[in-house]
């Protein structure tokens, strides 16, 4: 299977970070300050419940853990020599953050080991499920691996078009093309995808938002020429399109009985190679390939409707 080429990004973030980008939770740094430079590793979020029961090897380091009242109560319920012990087992293994919600005030032993071992130990007033929700959320589009790969992305009839191909290939003037037509650009030049989940999502680097590079033109703002309507800021990837100049001898797929894949991130995506050539018209190909990759229908070629794309998890990027 192919592989979509381009910078691959694994994002980490360490405890001031965070500390910095959550000021929706009102955090507030109680002991472990030296230890702020610690990274999550893992988006999702921990209860640790029964390592504080005394089974410290269910903790995951890399997760930030949860304290909330059934934690706290616990805790103050089962003070002593015991629970320091306990403790001092559980921070040791390097947890990255542990995490008060409620405002609720943390034991003496609990605040005297997270400084010994340099663990974060931070505050909030807000509820557990708020805290929990606000985190997850964020910390998975800020911790999602990523790729930016050199290309243009579009919405064409709601299926998400990604463009590569050699430089000069005519990936912008296409896109152009179809942005004429009514379809909408997501990013010209540089796209940036990320892994959420079981899904790619496309989006335009920040400085690159709404504009393209036309060689001979120059770059252009596509909101500005055609309206907010041709412009759309993210996009799921459902379909990757090559452009290649047409290479003689080289055998193309004519019957379309073949299906072809490309892993981005890990994750298989339907894939097309479309060679170039002088009188070829390439906008009316690529607008004929998101229905033929999408839903197979009557008014497909009937190799095509045999593809079964549309059981790809309605056709996106899938790994079912």
């Amino acid at each position: 299977m192919r592989v979509l080429s381009g910078q691959e990004f694994h994002p980490r973030l360490s405890a001031r970070q965070f500390m910095d980008s959550f000021k929706e939770l009102e955090l507030e740094l109680i002991a472990g300050g030296s230890g702020l430079d610690r990274e999550i590793g893992n988006p999702r979020i921990q209860k640790p419940g029964l390592g504080l029961a005394g089974d410290p090897e269910y903790i995951h380091p890399d997760r930030i853990q949860i304290l909330g009242a059934t934690e706290i109560n616990y805790l103050s319920r089962h003070g002593g020599p015991d629970q320091r012990k306990t403790l001092e087992v559980v921070l040791k293994r390097g947890v990255c953050l542990f995490l008060i919600t409620k405002g609720l005030a943390p034991t003496p032993a609990l605040v005297e080991v997270a400084d010994a071992t340099n663990t974060p130990l931070m505050r909030s007033p807000k509820t557990s499920s708020y805290v929990i929700s606000v985190i997850t959320d964020r910390l998975l589009d800020l911790m999602a691996p990523r790729i930016t790969t050199h290309g243009s992305f579009l919405d064409v009839y709601g299926v998400g078009l990604l463009l590569v191909g050699e430089s000069s290939v005519g990936k912008s003037e296409s896109a152009l093309d179809l942005v004429v037509r009514g379809h909408r650009l997501v990013s010209d030049d540089m796209v940036e995808i990320r892994k959420k989940g079981e899904q790619l999502v496309g989006r335009a680097p920040e400085m690159l938002q709404y504009h393209m590079e036309l060689r001979g033109v120059g770059i252009v703002n596509i909101k500005d020429l055609f309206g907010v309507v041709a412009t759309q800021a993210q996009k799921e990837v459902d379909l990757v399109v090559e452009l290649e100049a047409w290479r003689e001898g080289r055998t193309y797929d004519r019957l379309g009985v073949d299906e072809p894949q490309i892993s981005i991130l890990g994750i298989p995506c339907p894939y097309l190679l479309l060679p170039v050539a002088p009188a070829r018209n390439i906008t009316i190909l690529l607008k004929s390939s998101p229905n033929a990759a999408s839903e197979p229908s009557s008014s497909v070629e009937p190799s095509r409707r045999s593809m079964n794309f549309g059981n790809r998890s309605n056709g996106r990027c899938s790994t079912q």
